[in-house]
């Protein structure tokens, strides 16, 4: 299982209701449950097979703070995931970009800025091996996964929605469907047998937050275009919220070549 920081999992987790929106009509298929909700978007995704996503940092209100974006391969043993994000990587330091890449669950890699880490040119990856435990490549993986997890939706979001979603309102927005959910993690974590869900769920039980809300927008083919988490954590509200767009695209996801990679030092 993928380790997250402790704040990137409390924001994941959570979701909201829908304040002010029409009731539901026109002719597509409304599901009147959670677990039939989940069991459509999962077989609709499985369908196309990839996707682009868009992750944006919130207005007001606290969360991943940085842009991220990029495209999702499913299938295997995990999704494939392509991605770009600026943040700073180092205390106090200037946002740079970075690349994030991973097609297996024991590792992913990192394209950084040369002149930043002091790297070759024509060898600006480096490979983050999840056996290893130094602060340089906790932080790496942990910038990875609070990506990956907001990306890669079918992994975390939707079994946790399943295992302790309830349905709380369906509005119709445009041509969407907008599902309002509230989410217990304590029934959640009784029903999963996933011990790495369980143990991420436990985290976020352990430091007071019991159930979130929020919000999955279906598209007329019943594919998500937008998913919106929010939550109370410490005193703040946590905010984030993912967008995913062109369904079905050409996305060949693969590590970089042995040349390509700088050996740790």
């Amino acid at each position: 299982m993928m380790r997250l920081a402790a704040t990137a999992i409390i924001a994941a987790l959570a979701l909201t209701a829908c304040s002010s929106s029409e009731p539901a009509g026109g002719s597509a298929p409304q599901h009147r449950d959670v677990k039939s909700l989940v069991a459509a978007v999962e077989k609709s995704v499985a369908e196309k097979g990839a996707y682009r996503f868009t992750i944006a940092p919130p207005a007001t209100g606290g969360g991943v703070r940085y842009p991220s974006n990029g495209t999702v391969r499913l299938g295997g043993e995990v999704p494939g995931m392509d991605a770009t994000t600026t943040r700073p990587v180092r205390s106090g330091g200037d946002a740079v970009e970075l690349r994030l890449v991973s097609t297996a669950k024991d590792a992913a890699f990192v394209k950084l800025p040369a002149a930043l880490f002091g790297l070759p040119a024509e060898k600006p990856w480096v490979r983050l091996d999840r056996r290893v435990d130094d602060d340089f490549t906790t932080t790496l993986l942990g910038f990875h996964d609070v990506v990956f997890q907001q990306a890669a939706f079918t992994t975390y979001h939707l079994p946790v929605m399943k295992a302790g979603g309830e349905l709380e309102l369906t509005a119709q927005i445009g041509g969407n469907t907008r599902y309002s959910l509230a989410v217990d993690y304590r029934k959640a974590y009784d029903a999963l047998t996933d011990e790495g869900l369980r143990t991420e769920l436990k985290l976020a039980l352990d430091q007071q937050v019991a159930g979130s809300t929020g919000e999955i927008e279906l598209d007329g083919a019943g594919l998500p275009v937008r998913i919106a988490f929010y939550t109370q954590f410490q005193g703040a509200r946590i905010v984030d919220e993912a967008r995913f767009s062109d369904w079905g695209t050409e996305a060949e996801i693969t590590a970089p070549g042995p040349a390509e990679i700088s050996p740790r030092s």
